[in-house]
């Protein structure tokens, strides 16, 4: 079975779409003993000065804007390569981009199962 291009590129377009906002749309994330909510970079920023954990949610988000922008810069370079016919420069940028999340997401909802159904492709 060949590779869907299209297919493909589908995905990696709805997936650098969902990464440019990470840190705006955020996720459910808890900090300290409280465990006080705080889902997005702008949570993060309006904690008060007396929040003992307000650092550290600053800390996360910001890494989350920073992690996304690289993961677009290596999703889109993956899309580029895709198209190209350059299988394995794909192959490499889809795994960084998941390399990218992990660290900050475990699973990897977004660029996981994107690089999965490459993979999946690429050996048929």
């Amino acid at each position: 079975m060949a590779m869907d291009i299209k297919d493909i590129a589908g995905d990696i377009e709805k997936a650098l779409e969902a990464t440019k906002s990470w840190a705006e749309t955020g996720w459910p994330m808890t900090f300290g003993k409280p465990q006080r909510s705080v889902n997005t970079l702008k949570d993060a920023n309006g904690l008060e000065e007396s929040f003992v954990y307000r650092q550290e949610a600053q800390s996360y988000w910001r890494r989350v804007k920073e992690a996304g922008g690289e993961a677009v810069s290596w999703g889109e370079r993956a899309l580029s390569a895709l198209k190209k016919g350059d299988i394995k420069d794909a192959d490499d940028s889809l795994y960084f981009a998941v390399y990218l999340e992990r660290p900050i997401r475990g699973d990897a909802p977004v660029w996981g199962p994107v690089y999965k159904k490459f993979r999946q492709h690429v050996a048929s």
